[in-house]
């Protein structure tokens, strides 16, 4: 019995142009979607007590949460999405 040769490329090297499009617009798509959603959160703590109910956080607790949120949505939103919104084809 003979049995097929090995696979040229192992993983997810991509082997032609198209594979490369591919794997390139599913990122930037899934970057673009984690930016929504962190932008979405931004929004919603700027205008929660966290430290009411139903969440009970402490003061520190509250700040760290607001913080490292506020800080993540003004970096990704200083990022030039010119080239990415033209490669995702928006």
């Amino acid at each position: 019995m003979t049995h097929p040769a090995p696979p040229t490329t192992v993983g997810t090297q991509p082997k032609s142009a198209d594979e490369v499009n591919n794997l390139v617009g599913t990122h930037l798509r899934g970057f673009m979607q984690i930016k929504a959603s962190i932008n979405q959160d931004h929004d919603f703590f700027a205008g929660t007590d966290l430290t009411a109910a139903p969440y009970h956080f402490s003061d520190e607790q509250q700040t760290l949460i607001k913080s490292a949120i506020a800080d993540l949505d003004t970096a990704l939103d200083a990022i030039d999405m010119t080239f990415i919104s033209q490669l995702v084809g928006m």
